[in-house]
């Protein structure tokens, strides 16, 4: 029954929450409990071709299930007090089978399970069981012989009752005990306590009477989570827990819960009237406290408490559309940016975090890798401006010689972190079982130096882009197991990159060549270079380099260079071969002014050379690249829009590398997609000549002749920059291994 009591005077709003944590933690402990409790199919299954058997008339067929679960049962109820449906089967198994002894005749059996069921449960009721009228009236008589009723006068009336330790059920006048002495307890927070002995007789009722007196105030409040502190004027005087009675509901803010994820109602007692501070404290929330006055001795309701959880929010601007966002190698999900926008922080997106330091990752397929680490406070903003630079991924080491691993691994770390283009992103933890699953052991890594086969290269590249960042992926195996001198750095790119795994070979002495390594990735790869639009050679009929050809519309034709100009120097150093001549020129950037001494049959003059740029193609074979490193720099320049690189060029370097790996078809369909400039030097002749190579390479020979025959339209088309090679003699050679070309 509940009564009315003064309100406190709390604030009536209560705090709000934004996750659970303990609430998992506790509910953890319940299937011990359940365990305990379980009634297993076998059992369950005995129990309910008894109940048929009963029913239908056969009771003295039902004897046997009935003892297989009387038998079961019966220990367990001596171990513990049986709840649920345990509890239920053996109370049933009980009942069903005296009333098969009964009508077997076996008249002492069916007492002793009569009495059997009266001293384990006196308060158990079996008249909805549809039992017999003999065996009702035994069981009565049986509960008479045993049971006496111990009949309660409390005061005040709501006061909670314990008999032999065991908690009765609210507003309880009179309970059934088997004959005996009982301890029964009466208890009401802020009142007294009341013990006595009862002596208690079979047949009988024995009266308790007991008042208790007041003597300090209560306050009534349960939380959100379970398992707060509460303290009260400083000391801690309990945590809340358990769960709410089956009867509450959660109402108004309270209802976006459900209600097992609130704890039951707490009591505190021994509050005088004055001023008391309260606080409840969770960790990862925030503090709750407030004051509260206590007029007089009474109960006070406080109500429910939902605590806050302790939280900063990560702001990331300038977030690609699609891209993956991991915080501590575990994919999440920010929110959008909100609708309408957010003046600060126009289109960025969140992630609300508890307070402590983070790694944050953002990766978008090939265009690269964004990754810091921070530190969250509670109700702090970190704002992240994401810049996606290719991502290098290291997964560890193989081998068993660990000190060497170890070293080699520090070596890396310390070579490979300070990039300015790559993000250098370590993983040896993930590394290790990856490599496992894909069967890349050490031994397997080693035998890959002779035979690549030995390491299933495809399936590494799936899991590797599968479950990690990165534009391309990086793998030590030592030499040795016991004491090793060298290592294999073995580097391949992540899907859909070719597949194309490089090896580069480092002792484990020299830093030397560790050093090397990580200049060749460190360098920013460049597209364009410098460019003065003229060629010299080297002649006997001259002592210094002759202009041979000036580009129409080139910064040498603007300057006034004209062929068969002597270069006599370059920026005033004297020049003697061509080679030196273009040495001096490379030097300058494009937009750079050069002073060139020239000399003619007119006399020596100096003209003013402003240098331009050609765009640049890598090679597809060339012993002293990675091609790993120049996939995922130009996949990363095709991926970003703001990159300053024309997206032909950026794709005539991807279609170096699929040339390079020999992925034909790939290569194939790449060149078709290319949309390259006409007109001489590089540019659409290039793409025609490279799709005539692969088209041959991959047998369709009247379309390797087609693309070969497009470059023969273009004049003047050049092989890997404006001042390259010319591809008509290379196209022509082309078609006469084909058997077919131009006269």
């Amino acid at each position: 029954m509940t009564r009315a009591v003064p309100s406190c005077g709390w604030p009536a709003r209560p705090v709000r929450v934004a996750m659970l944590l303990l609430v998992a933690t506790l509910c953890g402990l319940l299937p011990a409990v359940a365990q305990a409790q379980q009634v297993s199919q076998r059992l369950r299954s005995a129990f309910q071709r008894a109940e048929t058997l009963f029913r239908s008339g056969q009771p003295e067929l039902a004897v046997p299930a009935l003892t297989t679960v009387v038998d079961a049962l019966l220990p367990r109820a001596a171990a513990e007090p049986l709840q649920g449906e345990s509890r239920a089967l053996l109370i049933r198994s009980l009942a069903y089978r005296a009333d098969a002894r009964l009508a077997q005749g076996e008249r002492g059996l069916a007492d002793d399970d009569l009495e059997q069921l009266v001293t384990l449960y006196p308060d158990a009721v079996i008249d909805g069981f549809r039992l017999s009228d003999d065996a009702l009236d035994r069981y009565e008589r049986v509960r008479s012989g045993l049971l006496g009723t111990i009949i309660f006068s409390p005061f005040p009336f709501n006061a909670r009752l314990r008999v032999d330790g065991e908690e009765l059920p609210e507003e309880t006048t009179s309970y059934a005990v088997l004959e005996g002495t009982h301890y029964v307890e009466a208890f009401l927070p802020g009142h007294t306590r009341f013990a006595q002995e009862v002596e208690v007789r079979a047949d009988r009722s024995t009266d308790v009477s007991f008042a208790l007196e007041r003597i300090s105030a209560v306050i009534r409040l349960m939380t959100h989570p379970v398992g707060a502190s509460v303290v009260i004027d400083g000391e801690v005087v309990g945590r809340t827990e358990g769960s709410p009675p089956s009867d509450w509901t959660p109402t108004s803010e309270l209802a976006q819960y459900a209600p097992h994820e609130f704890s039951d109602f707490m009591e505190i007692e021994g509050l005088m009237p004055g001023h008391h501070e309260v606080e409840i404290l969770l960790d990862g929330y925030r503090a709750f406290s407030a004051p509260i006055e206590i007029a007089s001795l009474a109960d006070y309701q406080v109500g429910t408490v939902l605590l806050d959880r302790n939280v900063g929010t990560v702001l990331l601007r300038n977030l690609p559309a699609g891209a993956d966002v991991w915080v501590d190698g575990r994919r999440t999900q920010p929110e959008p940016p909100a609708r309408g926008g957010d003046p600060a922080v126009p289109g960025a997106h969140r992630l609300s975090l508890s307070p402590g330091q983070y790694r944050i990752t953002v990766s978008e397929s090939d265009a690269g890798v964004f990754e810091e680490t921070i530190t969250v406070a509670d109700r702090g903003n970190v704002g992240l401006s994401v810049d996606l630079r290719p991502g290098l991924t290291f997964l560890g080491v193989a081998g068993a010689d660990r000190l060497g691993a170890a070293s080699l691994e520090q070596r890396l770390a310390t070579a490979f972190s300070g990039f300015s283009f790559w993000t250098f992103l370590e993983r040896d933890e993930d590394g290790e079982s990856l490599l496992r699953d894909a069967g890349a052991n050490a031994d397997g890594l080693r035998a890959a130096a002779a035979d690549p086969g030995a390491v299933d290269w495809e399936a590494l590249q799936a899991a590797a882009s599968r479950d990690l960042p990165g534009s391309m992926f990086l793998v030590g195996v030592l030499d040795s197991d016991e004491l090793a001198a060298g290592a294999d750095l073995w580097i391949w790119p992540s899907a859909p990159g070719p597949l194309l795994a490089e090896r580069v070979s480092i002792p484990l002495s020299d830093g030397g060549e560790l050093d090397a390594l990580a200049r060749r990735l460190s360098g920013l790869m460049s597209f364009r270079r410098s460019w003065a639009g003229l060629e010299m050679i080297d002649s006997a009929i001259a002592p210094g380099p002759l202009v041979a050809g000036v580009t129409a519309g080139g910064a040498a034709q603007a300057a006034g260079v004209r062929i068969g100009d002597r270069v006599v120097s370059v920026a005033g150093n004297d020049v003697a071969t061509a080679a030196n001549a273009d040495r001096w020129l490379q030097t300058f950037p494009a937009g750079a002014t050069v002073a060139l001494d020239l000399e003619s049959p007119e006399g020596v003059r100096t003209v003013e050379l402003r240098m331009a740029s050609t765009p640049t193609v890598v090679p597809p074979y060339d012993d002293q690249r990675l091609y790993s490193v120049v996939w995922g720099m130009t996949a990363a320049a095709v991926g970003r829009m703001d990159a300053q690189v024309p997206s032909w060029v950026a794709e005539l370097n991807q279609a170096a590398v699929l040339l390079h790996a020999e992925d034909w078809r790939r290569t194939a369909d790449l060149l078709r997609s290319v949309q390259a400039p006409d007109g001489e030097g590089l540019g659409q002749g290039m793409v025609d000549y490279w799709l005539g190579l692969a088209l041959s390479e991959l047998g369709d020979n009247d379309g390797a002749r087609a693309a070969f025959e497009a470059v023969l339209d273009i004049p003047g088309a050049r092989y890997l920059s404006n001042d390259g090679p010319w591809l008509e003699p290379m196209a022509r050679a082309r078609l006469a291994a084909l058997g077919a070309g131009r006269p």
